[in-house]
This record gives C-alpha cells, structure tokens and sequence, in this order.
C-alpha cells in the first residue's frame, strides 16, 4: 500500500476541507507533537497531509502539485454521490473515458484528483 505524503501549508485546515467533501480523517497528530501529520481516506484511498516546511523550499511553493494527477478508484454506486460531494473543488466534467472507466477531476490545495470507477 502507498500512502503519499501531501505537503501544505496547514494540514488540519486541508483536512477539514477534505472532510467536507466525504472523506475521513483517519489519525490526527497533535500539532505540538513535533510531527503535524494527518491521515484522510476515501473508500480504499489513502492519503497523509503533512508540513511545507522543511519539505517544500519557497521557490517551489508555486509548484505543489505540478504533474501529478492521483488517480482514485471509487465504487461506481458512489460516484454520483462522490461528484456531488466535491462540487467546489470540480476541474473536469463527469465523463466516460476511452477505457471505459466513469471519471471526473478535482483539485483541492493544489493537488489534482482523478475518481475514476470501473
């Protein structure tokens, strides 16, 4: 299992409005723990919201997120539900693919989400 780490600028801001889109929050490391870490899932998705600093030099903050898309599979009786829930952060249109796979994208902080159901 890969759980990538997604650098911003508050995690627990960020969880929060991955929370209003449906997703979990599935740990929550007290700030003053030294390590401000959360954990936030969506079905079989997994995913930790950590800290810029130390990981992003200033001159890359404009760059979070560039080129990479994560590419979310999601039960096709949730899509509906799940395109509504994520509404505001919606880039791309509800659309069947060539290869036959129901996608949509968002982006959320400056990273790029594709659901996809099969």
């Amino acid at each position: 299992m890969i759980k990538p780490i997604l650098a911003c600028e508050n995690p627990y801001q960020v969880a929060e409005l991955f929370r209003g889109a449906g997703w979990s929050i599935d740990f929550s490391q007290p700030p003053e723990s030294g390590d401000p870490l959360v954990g936030i899932s969506l079905f079989d998705n997994y995913f930790l919201l950590g800290v810029i600093e130390g990981y992003v030099p200033n001159n890359a903050l404009p760059y979070i997120g560039c080129g990479i898309v994560f590419y979310l599979v999601i039960p096709k009786s949730e899509m509906e539900n799940v395109y509504r829930k994520h509404r505001d952060f919606i880039t791309g249109k509800l659309q069947t693919q060539s290869w036959g796979d129901i996608t949509f994208e968002v982006e959320i902080c400056g990273f790029k989400f594709m659901f996809a159901s099969e």
